[in-house]
């Protein structure tokens, strides 16, 4: 083989093939014969399958419609129709006898549990009655309660979700309640140090707190 180079690259010679040496009915060692009688074959087969069911499937609807009268045609319809709304109805009886979906149980029975239970132990902040500000009867304050409230429930949500669930309530509902409630400007801007210092800990301590009269916070999942 020679190289030939030009403007478009390499020429090759022609690739020659030795007819003296090639066998019969063979090409580069396949046999030809052989190798379209394995496509013919299988090819065939399906050919006179779809011919057989086509003709099956004429012979049956000629004998179908001529056994079948208008009557007949018409009890048909009027049994489908009948099954139909059989089976629409016993579908619709399953999805009334499915139970609803029920929600989880409370862990805290009550906003008062939930502060002392999880929030105390958990959010702890330096409160001084001046900068940071916190009431230990927090249970006076109108906004304080609703916001604590609304802490609790999100909190009863997001503990389902073990994986990001308690981040998800640290991030979006905790810090920025406890912000607003910690705030001089918030709900307890009126507070101050309070009688004997009772609305101020030292670092590391627990928020203040002072437990509401018995009955103003009542178990909700007894109620239930």
């Amino acid at each position: 083989m020679s190289d030939n180079w030009g403007d478009d690259g390499i020429e090759a010679e022609p690739f020659d093939v030795d007819d003296e040496k090639r066998e019969p009915g063979r090409l580069f060692g396949i046999d030809v014969a052989e190798l379209v009688d394995g496509i013919a074959r299988p090819a065939l087969v399906r050919a006179l399958q779809k011919a057989v069911r086509d003709v099956a499937s004429e012979v049956v609807d000629a004998a179908v419609t001529e056994q079948l009268d208008p009557s007949m045609v018409e009890e048909l319809q009027l049994q489908a129709a009948t099954a139909a709304r059989r089976s629409v109805v016993a579908a619709l009886d399953e999805l009334d006898e499915e139970p609803a979906d029920e929600e989880p149980e409370l862990y805290f029975g009550s906003v008062d549990e939930f502060v002392r239970g999880y929030l105390l132990p958990n959010y702890r902040r330096r409160v001084d009655g001046q900068r940071v500000l916190w009431a230990a009867e927090w249970w006076k304050y109108a906004e304080a309660v609703a916001r604590l409230d609304a802490l609790w429930r999100a909190w009863e949500h997001f503990r389902q979700d073990a994986q990001t669930g308690m981040s998800v309530w640290f991030r979006d509902h905790a810090e920025h309640h406890m912000s607003i409630l910690l705030s001089p400007e918030g709900p307890f801007a009126s507070a101050g140090e309070g009688k004997n210092r009772e609305n101020t800990n030292e670092k590391g301590e627990p928020l203040p707190y002072i437990a509401p009269p018995e009955g103003l916070f009542p178990d909700v999942r007894e109620a239930v």
